[in-house]
């Protein structure tokens, strides 16, 4: 995943998430979850593990796709 890069990955995964098929949807979750994981893994704090993943969303989405992968990825 990291060879790929996971910058790209979240914006697959962002384009997906708004396709009218449900089977994108589907791996649009699946992408920005395997991606949030690895993003996260070094991090103890419920709270802190948040503020990461808003901040990488952010930092490489437009805000309205950031908006829509925040909502998909439950920690």
């Amino acid at each position: 995943m990291e060879e790929f890069g996971m910058e790209k990955l979240i914006e697959v995964a962002a384009d997906l998430v708004n396709d009218r098929l449900p089977e994108a949807r589907e791996a649009a979750r699946s992408i920005a979850t395997s991606v949030y994981e690895a993003i996260i893994k070094n991090v103890e704090e419920v709270e802190e593990k948040m503020e990461v993943w808003q901040s990488f969303c952010h930092s490489k989405l437009t805000p309205i796709n950031a908006l829509s992968i925040l909502k998909i990825v439950k920690p």
